[in-house]
C-alpha cells in the first residue's frame, strides 16, 4: 500500500510540474552618456539676487495694469538690441512679451542674451510706445527698411525699467 501511495504521489508531482516559461537572463552592456551641467550667472547693473522673483504666470496674475509695480521677474529673453544690448524683450506667455530698458541707460546686456533665462529687478508698468520709438527698436533689431516702414501705429504694452539683471547660461559638457 505504501508503494502504491508513493508512486501515486510521485506521478502527481511530475504531472503538476512548472508551467511557467523559463526566464532567460540576458546581460546587456550599455554605455550611458553622462552630462555635466553648469550654470553661469552674469550680473549687469545693480547687484541683485533672484530670491523672491515672480514667474511669468505669477506676474500676469498679480500685475495691476492700471499702475506700476516694483518687482523681480524671471523669464526668457527672446530678443536683444543687436547694436548695443540697450534693451531686451522677455516672453511672458505665448502671446505676450515685455520690453525691458535699463535705468538711465546706465548699463547694457550682452547682445547674445536672447534665449537665456534672465531675472530682472525694477519697475513694471503698462506703457504706450510711440511710432518713432518702435521704429528705432526695429532698426536696433536689424529689421529691414520695409519692416520699419510698416510700423505706423503706437503700441500699448508691458514695459519694464530694470535697475539690475542676472543672465543665466546653462552649459552642458558630455563625457
Amino acid at each position: 500500500m505504501k508503494k502504491i501511495l508513493f508512486i501515486a504521489c510521485t506521478t502527481l508531482l511530475f504531472a503538476c510540474g512548472n508551467t511557467e516559461d523559463p526566464v532567460v537572463e540576458v546581460a546587456e552592456t550599455t554605455e550611458e552618456a553622462t552630462e555635466e551641467v553648469t550654470i553661469t550667472e552674469t550680473m549687469h547693473g545693480e547687484e541683485i539676487t533672484d530670491d523672491g522673483a515672480l514667474t511669468t504666470v505669477e506676474f500676469l496674475d498679480k500685475f495691476d495694469s492700471n499702475g506700476s509695480s516694483e518687482l523681480k521677474l524671471t523669464a526668457y529673453a527672446t530678443e536683444v538690441c543687436a547694436k548695443k544690448g540697450c534693451w531686451m524683450v522677455l516672453e511672458l506667455d505665448n502671446e505676450q512679451t515685455m520690453r525691458v530698458t535699463f535705468k538711465d541707460y546706465g548699463f547694457f546686456v550682452p547682445k547674445d542674451a536672447a534665449g537665456k533665462l534672465v531675472t530682472v529687478k525694477g519697475i513694471a508698468k503698462m506703457d504706450t510706445t510711440d511710432v518713432a520709438t518702435l521704429q528705432h527698436y526695429a532698426e536696433d533689431a536689424n529689421a529691414s527698411q520695409e519692416e520699419i516702414d510698416a510700423i505706423t501705429e503706437p503700441e500699448y504694452n508691458y514695459a519694464f525699467e530694470a535697475t539690475g539683471v542676472i543672465i543665466k547660461e546653462v552649459n552642458t559638457l558630455e563625457e
